[in-house]
C-alpha cells in the first residue's frame, strides 16, 4: 500500500513499505528540468545536479560517497528534460543516513567556487564523451530538429562555452528558483515501518525551503519538426532516428503507443528486430521508443548500419511502419505484446529503486499511484480498436522526419519518400 502526504512546508511524501526485501531505495524528486532553463541557462539543470554531490556543510564531497560505500549501499542522481532525481539505496539498517544525506544536500549544499570550477571540467568532457558517442547524440540531434524552438530541444548537459561561462551566482540562482519543496516529492520504497519514515522525514525535511525570488516566465513557442538533417561525421556506421510527434504525457492513448511500439521494435521478437537485425542482418541495434512530456511527446525509431546498406534500411523500415497502419496487427501480436507488457512490469517491480522512480513518477503527472494489479486489469481491456485508433492517430498521413550523421556524402535524405 502506497502512502501519501504532504507536510506543512509543501514537501510531498510518497512511502511504499515492500515485505520480503532487506533495503530501501529513498528518492529526492525535483519537478523541474533543463526545460525550465533560459537560453542563458543551458545545461544548469544538470550542473545543480553535480554540485549537490560536492559538499555540504556537514559532509564533504569525499564523505557523501564514503558514508554511502562503507554502508555497502548506491548512490546517484539523473537530470530529466523535466525532473531531477537524487536517490540511495542501503540496507533498512542505515534509513537515517540515506535521508540525512539528501536532506543536507537539498537545504546546505555549499556551491564551492574551487569545487565548480572543477566540476566545469567534468561537465565539459562529459559532453565531450557523449559527442563521441554516436548512438547516444544522435538521439539529442533528433530531439532538437524535431522539437526546434521548444523548451523541451535543447541539449541536458548544455554547450561547453555555456559551462565555462557559468557563475556561481547564476547557479545558485537558478537553484534558488526551482528546488523549492512545492516542487520537492521525496519517496521511499523497500523494508522500513511508516511511523519510523515519517519520524526521520520530519526531522531531517521539516524545515521549509523558501524561493528567494520567482522564476522568470518562460515564453514556449510552438515547435517546428525539421524533417531532413545530415551531420557528416567520420564514422564506420551511419547512425538515425527516424520521427514524429507523439502524445503527451497523460493521453489515454498512451496504452494503445505502448501496444504499437512494442510490436514494431520494442524487443527481440518485434518486427524491425526481426526483420532487419536477425533476416536481414543489416543492423546490431535497432529499436522504436516514445518520449512524452507534459505538452507534447515524440515517437521515433533508432538504428545504425553501414553506408552502403542505408538506403536499403531506410526501406525496409518505411515498409513495417505502413504495414502497421494500413495492415494492422495480427490477434496473437495483441496478447502476446500485453502478456509482455505485465510480465515486464513484475519483474521491473521486484527493484525497491524501481517502485521508488515509478511513484514519483506517476505523482508528477497524473498527482497519483497505481497498484500493479490496476495496471493489469487496463492493459487487458486494450483491444484492437483502440490500437487501430492510435496507430491512425500517430501514422496517418503523416511524413517521418529523418535524422542521421554519419559518412553520407553520396546520399541525400531528401530523396527518400517517408509519407505513410
Amino acid at each position: 500500500m502506497v502512502i501519501k502526504y504532504k507536510q506543512e512546508n509543501g514537501l510531498t511524501v510518497l512511502l511504499e513499505p515492500v515485505t520480503g526485501v532487506v533495503s530501501v531505495s529513498v528518492g529526492l524528486w525535483i519537478n523541474k528540468g533543463s526545460r525550465d532553463e533560459r537560453p542563458d541557462q543551458y545545461g544548469y539543470a544538470h550542473f545543480v545536479e553535480h554540485m549537490l554531490f560536492k559538499g555540504t556543510e556537514k559532509y564533504s564531497a569525499r564523505q557523501i560517497a564514503q558514508s554511502v560505500d562503507r554502508v555497502g549501499g548506491q548512490h546517484n542522481a539523473a537530470t530529466n528534460r523535466e525532473y531531477t532525481c537524487y536517490y540511495i539505496n542501503v540496507v533498512s539498517d542505515y534509513l537515517e543516513l540515506a535521508i540525512d544525506i539528501l536532506s543536507d544536500m537539498y537545504h546546505n549544499s555549499l556551491f564551492d567556487p574551487a569545487e565548480l570550477e572543477k566540476e566545469k571540467n567534468v561537465i565539459v568532457e562529459e559532453i565531450r564523451m557523449y559527442e563521441d558517442t554516436p548512438d547516444e547524440y544522435i538521439h539529442d540531434l533528433f530531439m532538437e530538429k524535431m522539437l526546434s524552438g521548444h523548451p523541451l530541444s535543447h541539449s541536458i548537459l548544455g554547450s561547453v562555452e555555456g559551462i565555462e561561462s557559468t557563475t556561481r551566482e547564476s547557479l545558485v540562482g537558478f537553484c534558488d528558483e526551482h528546488y523549492l519543496d512545492e516542487n520537492t516529492i521525496l519517496v521511499i520504497a523497500g523494508s522500513f515501518t511508516e511511523d519510523r519514515a515519517r519520524d526521520l522525514i520530519l526531522k531531517y525535511f521539516g524545515k521549509r525551503k523558501s524561493a528567494v525570488s520567482g522564476p522568470a516566465e518562460t515564453v514556449i513557442m510552438p515547435p517546428q519538426r525539421i524533417y531532413h538533417q545530415h551531420m557528416e561525421k567520420d564514422l564506420e556506421q551511419v547512425h538515425f532516428c527516424l520521427g514524429l510527434e507523439g502524445i503527451r504525457r497523460g493521453d489515454e492513448d498512451r496504452w494503445g503507443l505502448y501496444i504499437l511500439s512494442t510490436i514494431l521494435g520494442g524487443s527481440m521478437s518485434s518486427r524491425l528486430f526481426q526483420n532487419i537485425r536477425e533476416k536481414e542482418g543489416i543492423s546490431y541495434s535497432i529499436y522504436s521508443f516514445h518520449s512524452s512530456y507534459a505538452d507534447c511527446g515524440i515517437f521515433g525509431i533508432y538504428c545504425a548500419t553501414v553506408p552502403k546498406k542505408f538506403d536499403y534500411t531506410i526501406e525496409l523500415i518505411m515498409k513495417e511502419c505502413r504495414s502497421m497502419l494500413h495492415e494492422g496487427i495480427t490477434k496473437q501480436e495483441l496478447e502476446d505484446t500485453k502478456t509482455y507488457m505485465k510480465g515486464n512490469l513484475a519483474l521491473s517491480l521486484e527493484s525497491n529503486e524501481v517502485r521508488m522512480s515509478q511513484l514519483a513518477r506517476n505523482e508528477m503527472t497524473y498527482g497519483r499511484s497505481f497498484s500493479f494489479e490496476e495496471i493489469v486489469r487496463i492493459v487487458d481491456q486494450i483491444s484492437m480498436d483502440d490500437y487501430m485508433r492510435v496507430a491512425e492517430r500517430i501514422l496517418k498521413d503523416k511524413k517521418l522526419s529523418l535524422i542521421s550523421v554519419g559518412k553520407l556524402k553520396n546520399s541525400k535524405p531528401e530523396k527518400f519518400d517517408l509519407n505513410l
